[in-house]
């Protein structure tokens, strides 16, 4: 009898009264951990049933939320009639990934536990093909789509019974296709059946042990050896596509596993030579666009080359070394072929960074770079003086000074000739060695990393706008930041956002049409932890309890663990002080 909602729910509401929650609470009020596997599954495919047809499924962070991200990745009793249940919930929501991505890998433990049927098999098929009819659609497909079908295709050749070569798992789409399935054709079906189904199954993942034990049965006749020579072969043989692309997305799947049966071959079955080419070929690009052709492929046969260690292998990797500019490749080889040549990989690594940073830089428009010099000359000419006046010290267009216990910033960035200037406090303070809070350098502190910041955007680059920013820098910024000494003035700023420097007016002649705005941030962003751990500072006892105990009360452990962490810090620093 199949599965139903119904059955479902009489499972549910008798494991909700044996654990003592009630159907009113499901499933906000739900433990999974209380929930053996069949009662943790039989709530997932409740949740499955009524998911909504989204991208992004549930809401972040609900209830049904997090059990249809978590439950799927635990060890859950999947049978027949629970897998067709939940392919068909993925149908009903137009296979979306999160639904139909878990109904698939349900399938396949069913599967792999010999629950196999003609209902199962259906549903499957229901599902590839309602994925297929979503891949070639009028528009692009969703995010995952192809994983899918590709999950959906090789759990239906699984079904085929052995003495039938299925094909099904070589797409069109390459120059690859067509002579594979021709080599495959031309050989007994009872030989290579087995390791195509093989082969297939291996996918995107990573071999394990159990698929290359069982690799080294199903190339036992010396008829399947010579079609991996052959489909290795083929695939080097191959030239790029129309779309750009070396392999159709699931042929790359394929080629990839039979780089890596080559393992088992010699050198005389699949040259050193065939595999080298395939790294070279694998790693190249196709300007304008920066991705390797087939990277997969490329890694695969450089460690099909390591692994076997022949000296015509080895005598390979070292031309490689020689010949592959992607530095990622570059690292593997080198650490394939041994210390030496990891030496060897780093020097050519680095050498490669600085041309790759060279052939950037020569290509790049050189106006950013003049505007960017003018920007700093007028700087030079109307700000920079004022900002040495009043004792603060340069380091690239950022400008600091030391008063007490804390750091002034200020900060100008141009873009073109649209400038924003940035200002703020880091109080050293707050960030103590034994604190739970990050660490600042007060002599490199970035304007992102203060504690207080004030972002002013939409100023231009003209000499009589510039004199304007001196000014305001004199008269308004600096005195600002003075005041954020204070700590009455700091619970008027923070609080009621009272004491900021004045937005100027728009209507000012010298100012461009662009959009002026003031913003401030403080970190942390709980006023009262600040406001708080300054008390404690200052020796203020009665002040810092009762800041950080107003804070304690507006936050969330769970969400805001590190401000928790923070608050507990410095509220054991207060129970040191002296008792009032």
């Amino acid at each position: 009898m199949p599965l139903t909602r119904e059955m479902l729910l009489q499972e549910i509401e008798a494991t909700l009264d044996r654990i003592g929650v009630g159907m009113s609470e499901w499933p906000e009020g739900l433990d999974v951990k209380k929930l053996s596997p069949r009662d943790q599954l039989v709530a997932l495919l409740l949740i499955m049933d009524i998911s909504p047809a989204r991208v992004n499924g549930w809401p972040f962070r609900s209830a049904e939320d997090k059990i249809v991200t978590s439950l799927p990745r635990k060890t859950l009793p999947w049978d027949s009639g629970t897998a067709v249940f939940a392919l068909q919930a993925a149908l009903k929501v137009d296979c979306m990934n999160y639904i139909c991505g878990p109904a698939l890998r349900g399938a396949e433990k069913a599967m792999a536990a010999g629950h196999v049927g003609p209902a199962l098999y259906e549903a499957i098929d229901a599902c590839a093909t309602h994925l297929a009819g979503l891949m070639h659609g009028r528009i692009a497909p969703r995010w995952n789509v192809d994983k899918d079908l590709k999950t959906a295709n090789r759990l239906l050749a699984s079904f085929l019974p052995p003495g039938v070569l299925d094909l099904t798992a070589v797409h069109d789409g390459d120059e690859w296709a067509e002579p594979a399935r021709q080599l495959a054709r031309a050989h007994s079906v009872d030989d290579v059946e087995p390791l195509v189904r093989h082969l297939a199954l291996l996918g995107h993942k990573a071999p394990s042990q159990t698929w290359q034990r069982q690799l080294q049965e199903v190339l036992r006749p010396a008829t399947a050896r010579r079609l991996v020579a052959e489909w290795v072969g083929a695939a080097r043989a191959a030239d790029v596509a129309a779309d750009g692309h070396l392999y159709a997305p699931s042929n790359e799947d394929l080629v990839r596993a039979t780089v890596i049966a080559a393992r088992a071959l010699p050198a005389t079955e699949v040259p050193s030579e065939m595999l080298g080419a395939l790294v070279r070929q694998g790693a190249e690009t196709r300007p304008p666009s920066t991705e390797s052709l087939a990277l997969r492929v490329a890694s695969a046969a450089v460690d099909t080359l390591a692994q076997r260690a022949a000296e015509s292998d080895l005598e390979e990797l070292e031309r490689l070394l020689d010949d592959i500019s992607r530095r990622d490749l570059l690292k593997r080889i080198g650490a394939a072929i041994g210390p030496e040549a990891v030496a060897r990989a780093e020097k050519r690594d680095a050498d490669l960074k600085k041309e790759k940073a060279a052939a950037v830089r020569a290509k790049a428009s050189p106006i950013p770079k003049l505007l960017r010099a003018e920007v700093d000359r007028m700087l030079d000419e109307r700000v920079n003086g004022t900002m040495r006046e009043l004792g603060f010290r340069k380091s690239g267009r950022t400008w600091r000074r030391w008063v007490d216990a804390r750091v002034e910033l200020v900060d100008f960035y141009s873009s073109d000739l649209y400038m924003s200037v940035q200002y703020g406090v880091l109080f050293e303070g707050l960030h103590p060695e034994d604190g739970p809070a990050p660490q600042r350098d007060p002599k490199r502190v970035k304007p992102f990393e203060l504690d207080l910041l004030v972002s002013e955007i939409g100023w231009f680059a003209e000499e009589d706008v510039l004199d304007l920013l001196a000014e305001r820098v004199r008269t308004e910024i600096v005195p600002f930041l003075e005041r954020c000494g204070d700590r009455t003035a700091l619970f008027e700023l923070l609080l009621h956002g009272v004491g900021l420097p004045p937005v100027l007016h728009r209507a000012d002649p010298r100012f461009r049409d662009t959009d002026y705005s003031v913003s401030l941030r403080n970190r942390p962003a709980q006023s009262g932890l600040a406001l708080g751990a300054l008390a404690c500072l200052d020796g203020d006892r009665a002040g810092a309890e009762s800041w950080l105990g107003a804070a304690d009360r507006q936050v969330d452990p769970l969400s805001h663990h590190t401000t928790k962490s923070e608050i507990d810090y410095w509220r054991e620093r207060v129970a040191a002080l002296p008792a009032p």
